[in-house]
């Protein structure tokens, strides 16, 4: 999700009823303690107490690291700034991040996702939460239990768990059932996150996993208003109809707007893509108008393209 889920995403996504809280992008921590510039980059929420996006919502900063000492360090320098919660990420399954020991790379010894979640709890005390995300392991799930308790242990007062492995990256199926299995085990509440992309699955991944929430990710921007969809059919037991390519382009076209504001015309071209390339996996016009515009360069030929009817659509080259 990085690159993506930033305070604009954030702010768009959230403005409609369906989100309880949201987590940044992760601010990356290596062995020193970051500036307040780095964290008011990621969570620009922090202008505000607590942080939360315009419309309420809490937001919740997320470190991802490997060194206890920097990661406590950073997790205070985090609450000095206001932050109302960390999120400990164990979850990232990019090379990079792993190469250099951050993310999923931890999930091969337990021990020492223990020791930086107690690190960062002992860090901030009993002043704001510690949470923490895994996947099912590294290589296989051998380990998938006893990391998720070691993140108990550790202080971790919810887990969410990315239903793969990190070596099964993004791949389908997700195993919901193995959710449940760690679900059980733990006293905290556990979250079921991966391949939640409409209501029926939604609905799948928290009978077979037992759980009482979801983390929404990809399926988010997939299609904006699934967290919506979900919250309305709690409340009335009514399905809303699929969402129409309209309301998809009028939410990349805010974004753009919002984007402009701060970044070169080339940045939120490519941020556009990124998110339109989320959106066309789950719906055919996405999918088309990806194909046409994938190689455009301009914003307002990128937005002329999102806005223009399916006639007037040019075939894609």
């Amino acid at each position: 999700m990085e690159g993506v889920i930033d305070a604009h995403a954030r702010t768009l996504l959230t403005a409609r009823p369906g989100f309880d809280w949201t987590v940044t992008e992760f601010v990356r921590v290596v062995d020193a303690r970051l500036p307040p510039r780095v964290f008011h980059k990621h969570c620009p929420e922090l202008a505000v107490t607590p942080p939360a996006t315009p419309s309420g919502i809490p937001v919740q900063l997320q470190l991802l690291g490997s060194d206890p000492a920097a990661l406590a360090a950073n997790a205070r320098q985090a609450l000095r700034l206001g932050a109302d919660g960390i999120d400990l990420n164990f979850g990232c399954p990019a090379k990079t991040v792993n190469r250099h020991d951050g993310g999923a790379a931890l999930l091969r010894d337990p021990r020492r996702v223990e020791a930086a979640v107690a690190a960062v709890a002992a860090a901030v005390g009993d002043a704001i939460p510690v949470t923490a995300k895994i996947r099912l392991g590294f290589s296989d799930r051998r380990l998938a239990l006893a990391c998720a308790l070691a993140a108990q242990r550790g202080g971790a007062q919810h887990l969410v768990v990315h239903a793969r492995t990190r070596d099964e990256g993004y791949r389908p199926p997700a195993h919901w059932e193995w959710i449940g299995r760690i679900r059980r085990a733990l006293a905290i509440p556990v979250i079921a996150n991966g391949d939640i992309w409409t209501l029926e699955e939604y609905w799948k991944a928290r009978t077979l996993s037992g759980c009482r929430d979801v983390m929404l990710g990809r399926g988010a921007l997939a299609d904006p208003w699934l967290a919506p969809r979900i919250r309305h059919w709690q409340a009335t037991g009514e399905h809303l109809p699929a969402t129409p390519w309209a309301a998809r382009a009028a939410i990349l076209s805010d974004y753009a707007a919002m984007q402009h504001s701060t970044l070169p015309e080339r940045v939120v071209v490519s941020l556009l893509k990124q998110w339109l390339n989320q959106m066309r996996g789950r719906d055919a016009e996405a999918a088309r108008r990806f194909a046409t515009l994938r190689r455009i360069t301009t914003l307002d030929d990128f937005l002329e393209g999102l806005a223009a009817t399916q006639d007037e659509m040019p075939l894609a080259g």
